[in-house]
């Protein structure tokens, strides 16, 4: 009866490696898969806080003046943006944080700071943070 138990339970401590690796190994393809299914099943119309819109790089907020007479602009709505700005966004904001900026979205817009990369530079969307 013991080594029935023990097969048993050294097969469980084998499986519990195995799957523990998988997901280790895997975890970078499965985030990946998860945020497109996310990307494709999330309407961006319905969220309604501006923080949950600029969370994914697929929305962006949509801003418009409190009142008829007013100069400030604030959160309306969230719309989804076209897959080839999204795409392009995801490339700047990696080639930003690649070459030491900080990337940044605001109701201003996407933009790279290179402050922290150094002195005098600026972002290039094609070599990322360069010397003026």
């Amino acid at each position: 009866m013991k080594f029935r138990t023990l097969i048993i339970f050294s097969i469980f401590i084998v499986v519990a490696i195995v799957a523990s690796l998988f997901v280790y190994l895997y975890r970078n393809q499965t985030n990946r898969l998860l945020g497109l299914y996310q990307a494709k099943i999330t309407t961006c119309g319905n969220i309604l806080s501006e923080s949950d819109c600029y969370a994914r790089d697929f929305c962006e907020g949509i801003y418009q003046p409190s009142c008829p007479t007013c100069d400030d602009a604030i959160f309306t709505s969230c719309q989804r943006v076209p897959a080839k700005a999204a795409a392009a966004i995801v490339t700047n904001r990696q080639l930003c944080q690649n070459t030491g900026g900080v990337w940044s979205r605001t109701n201003l817009g996407n933009f790279c700071l290179c402050d922290q990369a150094g002195m005098n530079k600026i972002f290039d969307s094609e070599s990322g943070c360069v010397s003026r």
